[in-house]
């Protein structure tokens, strides 16, 4: 068949490859910037997720689990480890103690608890050691760069509709032409840090702040926060987010930062004097319908030539292109 791809980050990348390298199909991956993962799939730390992120979520936990030998098995050459992977329970404003975090983890993944005193942290509960991995971002648009130019078409008009006889038509630009499938969109930031490399520090669970490795070739950490990352948690519309994120200033973006650097040495007073703000990258969030914080794919067919992929976690690539297969093929494999 003849199949065009909408998105050129995690999600249009893999399915683009496994349809036609696993199945033989005619593909056309169209990506409205110059290069690939521009948008959410190069703006936002890649964590291959084992599920202490979500501790409200089992179904993400379990999801996260399910995939990531399959992740490791075909991309694991784009991931690195974390030497010490801290998770910490706010001792004020957490929506979880230490107690309940660890029971809740500790029969799904490896994990230790340690003191967080122990680490430099302070105003903590508690905290666990996990043997989560990332995955390099800039690794991966090299990989996928290269493995698909024989198919991809840069600066392409947005749109669903296009020229062209296509049999199918596959969305995965995070809902950007499918408002109704989510809540909101978020346009956010992420602060990019220079400085060590070998130690993350995620704190739970609420509105606060992450410090993860980045690009370890580059001495690059994320700097994120689930208070100041988004710049609106009010927005219905893909255009108006793009909107926002477009007139704001340099300074607006960098000023932001700041207040998540501010914020991350609440917990981690050394995070001051390892850190240097190096950078930012802005981004847009397609957000679920969960009070759960459920981060699950869906794949709709939304009529007879175009099928929505929802994203979810980085890791369910394949099983969004299962459900993909299964629609185009009629269940037939």
């Amino acid at each position: 068949m003849k199949i065009r791809i909408l998105g050129g980050g995690w999600y249009g990348c893999a399915i683009a490859k496994m349809l036609r390298d696993a199945w033989d199909h005619d593909v056309v991956l169209c990506e409205t910037a110059p290069r690939l993962f521009n948008g959410a799939s190069g703006g936002n730390p890649a964590r291959l997720h084992i599920g202490p992120h979500y501790p409200r979520s089992a179904l993400t936990r379990a999801a996260c689990r399910q995939h990531h030998r399959q992740f490791m098995d075909t991309y694991g050459f784009l991931t690195r480890c974390v030497p010490v992977n801290l998770y910490a329970i706010a001792a004020h404003e957490s929506m979880m103690d230490i107690g309940t975090y660890v029971q809740v983890l500790k029969n799904e993944i490896e994990l230790i608890q340690v003191a967080p005193e122990e680490y430099g942290l302070t105003n903590c509960e508690g905290a666990i050691l996990c043997g989560e991995r990332h995955i390099v971002i800039d690794l991966a648009r090299e990989y996928f760069t290269r493995e698909l130019h024989d198919i991809t078409q840069f600066n392409q008009p947005a749109g669903v509709r296009a020229e062209g006889d296509f049999d199918w038509t596959i969305d995965c630009t995070f809902c950007a032409y499918d408002p109704d499938a989510v809540d909101r969109f978020e346009p956010c930031v992420t602060g990019i840090l220079e400085g060590p490399t070998d130690k993350a520090v995620t704190i739970m669970d609420g509105p606060f702040g992450s410090i993860y490795p980045w690009d370890e070739d580059r001495h690059l950490l994320s700097l994120t926060s689930a208070k100041f990352t988004p710049f609106s948690k009010d927005i219905r519309s893909y255009a108006e987010a793009q909107t926002l994120l477009n007139n704001l200033t340099y300074r607006a973006v960098m000023d932001r930062c700041r207040l998540m650097q501010v914020q991350m040495a609440h917990y981690w007073p050394d995070s001051q004097g390892l850190f240097r703000l190096a950078d930012a990258k802005l981004s847009i969030r397609a957000m679920p319908r969960s009070a759960a914080d459920s981060r699950l794919v869906d794949v709709v067919q939304v009529d007879n030539k175009v099928l929505r992929v929802r994203a979810g976690k980085i890791d369910a690539i394949f099983h969004a292109a299962f459900e993909v297969g299964k629609i185009i093929h009629q269940g037939k494999f």
